[in-house]
């Protein structure tokens, strides 16, 4: 630890406030983030739109992970690396048996982030890993050429690969496909050469470009489903209690986000302010209410980027009517970007405050490619 993890590596511009009330912004500024105030989309006939999002920052998950440690040690927190949970058990009434491979560890309360999709889900028998999930995704960095001050997202049959810089001046390379698209190629190798084809603009960087990590990481089975935000009374936060799709950018953002909301809630009961009935369902509605309408959202764009025909239509749509793409950015994240956007985006870092004392770490999970086996998410 830390490791690079399959992950866009964008952050909206709401986890800005929310790294700041951790005492981030000096870590932050230290890591030197690239800026980011434009996304960009592309599809496979060339049609392409963009649009503003400002105050966005490119940043590799092996940086912000560690700086967050780093900073959870300062704080007083008990980081234990190397260490894997293997199950969880108990409850409110009689307090939890956190077991490891070496230890059991006592919790009064228990937050898991442990992340997409684990052997942590199938200990605790969790619903939604009855559902298949046909997609696959891929993740490495590469050196190209420049991507100034921006996000691009580049749409081929069954999937679509964003290109952001990160603050090593490396391009972050994540791609999310269908199993099926996937699987109709020998290896990743001839995957990657079919994709480029696939994408006029995406074909033009990529020839131009050179991967400078290992192998590429991987993850099958990547779950955009309905997931409980309480199970067995156990609190889950970020990818643990919800799964955006990764066009939204907005993975990041709502993992610190729930975070806080589970810490406060958390702080609450410790502090007998709430009852444990009351936890479970507080937890629950705050959650809905703050992530219902943009997962829902952001899988119905999914399902539009994925056919060609559709996007292209959709992006000729965008381009007439500059509103709606206001719409579709401020509604598939945090909702008082709505309205600071449209008015004051210079004023981001310092409006948006979030609530609740500190966020929860993101675990990802992630496989060396190539793929073995047809569930490769771990915890």
């Amino acid at each position: 630890y830390p490791h690079h993890k399959v992950c866009g590596e964008f952050l909206s511009p709401e986890c800005t406030p929310i790294l700041d009330t951790l005492g981030m912004t000096a870590a932050l500024n230290d890591l030197h983030p690239i800026t980011i105030d434009t996304i960009c989309l592309t599809a496979p006939d060339g049609t392409t739109w963009q649009t503003a999002l400002p105050g966005a920052l490119g940043l590799s998950r092996y940086a912000l992970d560690h700086a967050l440690a780093k900073q959870a040690a300062v704080l007083g927190v008990d980081v234990r690396e190397a260490t894997n949970v293997t199950n969880i058990a108990g409850s409110f009434s009689k307090g939890f048996d956190v077991q490891t491979r070496s230890e059991t560890v006592r919790a009064r309360t228990v937050i898991a982030t442990h992340g997409k999709r684990g052997a942590l889900d199938r200990t605790l028998n969790r619903r939604f890993l009855r559902q298949q999930q046909p997609f696959v995704g891929l993740k490495a960095h590469f050196h190209g050429p420049p991507i100034p001050n921006r996000i691009e997202l580049h749409a081929f049959p069954g999937g679509y690969c964003g290109l952001s810089e990160t603050e090593s001046g490396a391009a972050n390379v994540c791609l999310l496909v269908r199993e099926s698209v996937f699987q109709a190629h020998d290896g990743i190798a001839t995957f990657i050469d079919w994709m480029a084809g696939q994408n006029p603009r995406l074909g033009a960087w990529l020839s131009q470009a050179e991967s400078i990590s290992e192998r590429w990481l991987s993850i099958a089975q990547v779950p955009f489903v309905n997931k409980q935000a309480v199970e067995n009374d156990v609190l889950m936060a970020g990818d643990s209690a919800g799964l955006i799709v990764p066009l939204a950018g907005d993975g990041i953002a709502m993992a610190l986000r729930a975070g806080s909301l589970a810490a406060a809630h958390v702080a609450d009961y410790v502090a007998e302010q709430i009852s444990a009935d009351d936890l479970r369902r507080s937890y629950t509605t705050a959650w809905r209410g703050e992530f219902t309408t943009r997962l829902r959202l952001a899988r119905v764009l999914q399902t539009i980027v994925l056919r060609p025909s559709l996007l292209a239509m959709g992006l000729r749509l965008l381009n007439a009517v500059p509103a709606l793409g206001d719409f579709i950015v401020t509604h598939t994240r945090e909702k008082r970007i709505t309205s600071i956007r449209k008015t004051h985006p210079s004023s981001l870092r310092i409006n948006l405050t979030p609530s609740g004392p500190f966020p929860a770490s993101e675990e990802g999970e992630q496989s060396p490619s190539p793929l073995a086996g047809r569930d490769l998410g771990r915890g």
